[in-house]
């Protein structure tokens, strides 16, 4: 999927975070973006996937376009942004209450992506291509808050990966 942002601008109240982005993406690539602390790589990439747009007083102006698909047309339900574009945050942000396979299982469930053992084999699947199926496969219905940091990190990617999304955006994982 191609991606192209046209004068994006960002806002936290009345702060501006990003003042008239323009950028394109070609498919099938892996983009990094380098540049300090507080220079905005995080907002940037929260408005890919309309998670920006979550946070009171945010706001974005410009077009983010996937496939020449304006993704903040009013037409456009953020939902559906989100599960076609995934997003790994900097913080592993497991679901505290929800073991490791539940962790994994709960968007493609919810999506309607998969049951019983097509779940279950999506699950691993995902686990390994997280590369924490090894560690895990024994303890899948453990507290997913008893992995360590890069455990829960890698959980997170998992999770992510489990949904399916054509885009997977990860912020310092």
């Amino acid at each position: 999927m191609a991606f192209t942002v046209e004068h994006l601008n960002a806002w936290y109240g009345r702060k501006q975070a990003l003042y008239d982005i323009n950028l394109s993406f070609e498919p099938r690539r892996v983009i990094a973006m380098i540049g300090p602390s507080g220079c905005g790589k995080s907002t940037f990439i929260r408005c890919l996937n309309r998670m920006h747009e979550e946070l009171p007083d945010a706001r974005v102006k410009g077009k983010v376009l996937v496939d020449d698909v304006n993704i903040y047309a009013r037409t456009i339900n953020p939902r559906y942004v989100r599960q076609h574009i995934g997003m790994v945050f900097q913080q592993p942000n497991v679901l505290p209450t929800r073991s490791i396979f539940e962790n994994v299982a709960i968007g493609p469930s919810i999506n309607g992506l998969a049951r019983g053992a097509a779940l279950q084999e999506l699950v691993e699947h995902s686990l390994r291509k997280a590369a924490l199926w090894e560690e895990v496969k024994d303890i899948l219905h453990a507290p997913a808050t008893q992995l360590s940091g890069g455990q829960q990190q890698r959980l997170c990617i998992a999770r992510t990966i489990a949904n399916q999304p054509q885009i997977v955006l990860m912020d310092e994982p």
